[in-house]
């Protein structure tokens, strides 16, 4: 793709393309995004914005072999716009992402994708599980080798999450337990933490041994229920949407509370968080105006979770470990006899940030080879 022309307005540069597209590139945006205004080895921005006037326009603007030249007023060197820095820009100004990846909902027939640890040391082959993470909310790695293979995995993604718990958590049956995790009880379907600021992206499970008598692990795909929901009690939807619900855990030594919308939205109304959690709900603090049909709302939302078309239960086996969207896909599990045979699992958090941040990386660097 090639630039054929340009043009300009009071207010913007504009290009025709090869393709018959024209794009337009307000000029105050152009000296904002200026490669020059950027340090060379941190690629921070070094350029101050309040330097120039709103209405600023360039003296001279040439179309040359380097891509687009603009002279600035007060400026002695030109700035110059590759054709590929403007083309990656023409569509709305925003750049192509490789972290952007659709999701794509399930029910309780849906088949994990698998992956194979050994062979995701390379980063390319890496790329289709962060890939399917990201579409599903979950995969599932197997051939984890020792108690410390699900650990040692993190590496080749991303820095782990710290929070009250530890970087690492043991999920196993405790004498004191803190959490209802620590217990061999059943474990209604949940999300975990969402009494922190930001709840923690994508949580890790590897099992370490799973020999006891029960313990299955159950999943639902929480943007799957609620797309359902929107569609069938639209008004219940909105008020899960638009209305924060009060969550907290406390124990001897923290007392965690933050507020969160049920289901979080993006600027386009796309659903791109479920932060559910009925044991760690501090119950609604507003009594006036919607409280009750807040609480409607709620309890439908409840009944919906609960549907068996939703949940995916299976057994996860010793060097296996379930990766999923911690703002997204619910986890629980069946009761367990402690008696009958061990069960342990060893878990850590890392942030969506980390698993975009390392499919761009991936992606950088395969064109780049």
């Amino acid at each position: 793709m090639h630039i054929i022309s340009i043009s300009t307005s009071a207010a913007a540069l504009e290009l025709h393309w090869s393709d018959h597209i024209t794009s337009q590139y307000p000029f105050i945006w152009l000296r904002d995004i200026d490669p020059l205004g950027f340090h060379p080895q941190t690629k921070e921005r070094i350029f101050d914005l309040t330097s120039v006037p709103f209405d600023i326009q360039p003296r001279q603007v040439r179309l040359t072999t380097r891509g687009v030249e603009l002279q600035w007023p007060r400026e002695t060197q030109s700035s110059v716009f590759s054709s590929q820095l403007l083309f990656d820009y023409r569509q709305d100004c925003a750049l192509a992402d490789a972290a952007q990846v659709d999701y794509q909902s399930w029910q309780g027939d849906f088949i994990p994708p698998r992956y194979l640890a050994e062979q995701m040391q390379q980063p390319l082959a890496m790329a289709p599980l962060l890939q399917d993470l990201k579409r599903y909310g979950l995969v599932i790695v197997t051939g984890l080798e020792g108690e410390q293979g699900g650990e040692k995995f993190a590496d080749l993604i991303g820095f782990k999450r710290e929070t009250n718990f530890g970087v690492m958590f043991e999920v196993i049956n405790k004498a004191e337990p803190n959490n209802l995790a620590y217990t061999s009880v059943a474990l209604p379907l949940h999300t975990d933490l969402p009494n922190q600021e930001l709840p923690p992206g994508y949580q890790f499970l590897h099992c370490i041994t799973n020999a006891a008598q029960g313990g299955e692990s159950i999943l639902a795909d929480g943007f799957a229920i609620v797309e359902e929901m929107r569609e069938q009690a639209t008004a219940l939807f909105n008020l899960l949407s638009s209305q924060s619900m009060p969550f907290r855990f406390h124990d001897n030594s923290v007392d965690i509370r933050f507020r969160h919308p049920i289901i979080g939205l993006n600027e386009q109304q796309q659903i791109n968080s479920f932060i559910f959690n009925a044991h760690l709900a501090a119950g609604p603090d507003f009594i006036a105006a919607n409280g009750l049909e807040y609480y409607r709302a709620y309890r439908e939302l409840i009944s919906r979770v609960r549907h068996p078309k939703y949940c995916l239960e299976l057994k996860l086996q010793a060097g296996e470990m379930m990766i999923f969207d911690n703002r997204r896909v619910l986890h629980g599990r069946n009761a367990f006899d402690p008696s009958s045979g061990k069960r342990h699992l060893r878990g850590y958090y890392i942030d969506r940030s980390e698993v975009d941040s390392r499919l761009r990386i991936i992606a950088r660097d395969n064109e780049i080879n």
